[in-house]
């Protein structure tokens, strides 16, 4: 019994044979090759922080416009502290002016009460004047008087002597002539002390002091006056005090006002190429030093993040070629793989734009990036950050199928 094949099986067997062939064919790489499908766009983050503390005189660009290295991005005026300086010396000189109004309202009163109290003490010091004077005329005229009286009294002591001497009178005529004559020279010399005790009391009145019975030195208008003179001395010191600060604050203000009008504003520029990611604060916002004021998406070193298993680390090193194709695209680009991240690593002075993606337990971050994806020209997308992307990693036996590919 023979058995051959016919020319149909043979083509038949032929056509199944270069299917499988070409099956095998696209199929091998993708048995061989890892593809993990879980990766993330992800671009670092640069932030701009206020060099002074002011005002932002100049809108920062919008949320997605490009931004070049060197462009300004906003300007601040660093006028809040000279304005915070003139209002404390506006304020001070406002109260020095209240100040000043306070005790020139209280000088005027103490000049109206001395001039009150002044009137007051002339008016004393001439009422007694006139009444001293008047007494000592009284004390002139009585003094007079009995000088009178004492020559009538010697002229009739006289008699009695001669009356008594002829037998015609008693010894007591002459005694009592005697007595009478020694009482009026009393009485004058009385008159006289009295005057001259009245015009030593009308020159000390004359210089305001009062030496009179019952009486101070001075009398209580006069004390009034006194202390109303020393009150005015003392709110005059206060007064010339309060003036030469006010001059000084004028001063100072003045300078302040002009040294403010000289300051100039200070530009904040771009530090990168890259486009605006967020924006902290707005125009005409006062800031201080050191304040986050926008954050810029550096699209220059676009990368993917994706997780791979640890035990991938050993053989997957930096330098290592991978392709990555973003979610939603049929193109390929190739990767480069830079660096290889674990579960424990933290890198606090850096920021990324997008969430990595999470780590599942024994898998560590894998870094690519793409030198030749021109992601930075395409700022209306973000640069394509936070988008999904596929990274497959070639197997062991993937450089056959590339090399008769090329081949």
């Amino acid at each position: 019994m023979k058995f051959g094949l016919t020319r149909g099986q043979m083509v038949r067997l032929a056509v199944a044979a270069v299917i499988i062939v070409v099956a095998i064919w696209q199929l091998a790489p993708l048995t061989v090759a890892d593809i993990r499908p879980n990766g993330v766009v992800n671009a670092k983050l640069v932030t701009i922080q206020a060099p002074i503390s002011g005002q932002l005189v100049r809108a920062i660009p919008d949320i997605g416009e490009p931004i070049k290295a060197g462009q300004v991005v906003t300007r601040i005026t660093d006028d809040t502290e000279p304005q915070a300086l003139l209002a404390q010396l506006d304020g001070e000189n406002q109260l020095l002016r209240s100040r000043e109004t306070a005790l020139l309202e209280k000088l005027n009163a103490l000049d109206a009460l001395k001039t009150e109290l002044t009137t007051r003490v002339k008016d004393m010091i001439s009422g007694s004047q006139l009444n001293l004077r008047f007494r000592l005329l009284e004390a002139e005229a009585r003094r007079k008087s009995w000088q009178s009286v004492v020559k009538e009294r010697e002229l009739t002591l006289a008699r009695q002597r001669t009356l008594f001497g002829d037998g015609h009178v008693a010894r007591v005529r002459v005694d009592e002539a005697e007595s009478l004559l020694e009482q009026a020279q009393q009485e004058v010399e009385r008159a006289k002390a009295d005057a001259e005790r009245f015009r030593e009391e009308g020159e000390a009145v004359g210089k305001g002091i009062f030496v009179g019975d019952g009486q101070n030195d001075v009398p209580y208008s006069q004390q009034r006056l006194d202390e109303v003179v020393l009150a005015i001395a003392d709110l005059n010191v206060q007064l010339a005090e309060t003036r030469g600060r006010m001059g000084a604050i004028d001063r100072q203000f003045r300078e302040e006002t002009m040294r403010a009008g000289r300051r100039e504003s200070m530009q904040v520029r771009s530090p990168i190429d890259g486009l605006v990611w967020r924006r902290m604060a707005s125009e005409l916002s006062t800031v201080t030093k050191n304040n986050d004021l926008a954050k810029l998406l550096d699209c220059s070193a676009i990368h993917i993040e994706v997780p791979v298993d640890e035990g991938m680390s050993d053989t997957l090193l930096p330098g290592s070629d991978v392709s990555v194709r973003l979610q939603g695209s049929s193109e390929i680009y190739r990767g480069v793989v830079v660096g290889i991240r674990g579960t424990r690593a933290v890198t606090p002075e850096l920021e990324y734009a997008a969430i990595p993606p999470l780590l599942k337990k024994d898998e560590v971050l894998l870094v690519v990036e793409m030198p030749e994806a021109d992601f930075a020209s395409s700022p209306q997308t973000f640069c394509n950050v936070g988008r999904r992307a596929e990274v497959q990693i070639p197997g062991r036996f993937d450089g056959w199928f590339t090399s008769s590919e090329e081949s």
